[in-house]
């Protein structure tokens, strides 16, 4: 009797999806974020929220770039090291924020703050 393992081509879907929902919660956080800084004019909130969405940026940037790196070595990566090389680029992504990053933050907070006092004044 065979008994087979799991599927892997199951495990990548069920990742994939995962990871989906993982980046519409993000949009769905930066939107909320930017609905409450807008209903309480709070200047300070938009700026964080800008920063994160840098933050969230870089971080893309950081994954597509290592999609280029082509895996070799006698060693295969395993899971776990491919989780914690993520969350080793969050944290990169996070700290070149901390700057002034790569301008995207102000750049976004000058346009959506220029957006949100227009529509103050015209209410």
């Amino acid at each position: 009797m065979k008994i087979d393992g799991i599927n892997i081509m199951d495990s990548y879907s069920i990742d994939s999806t995962f990871k989906i929902e993982q980046q519409l919660n993000k949009a769905e956080e930066f939107e909320k974020v930017l609905e409450k800084a807008k209903e309480e004019k709070n200047d300070e909130a938009l700026k964080n929220a800008c920063k994160e969405f840098e933050s969230y940026f870089i971080h893309q940037l950081f994954k597509e770039m290592r999609k280029t790196i082509q895996s070799g070595g006698l060693i295969q990566k395993s899971r776990a090291e491919e989780i914690f090389q993520d969350m080793l680029d969050e944290e990169y992504s996070k700290n070149a924020t901390k700057g002034q990053g790569i301008g995207l933050s102000d750049m976004l907070y000058k346009q959506l703050s220029q957006y949100t006092k227009t529509e103050n004044t015209t209410n």
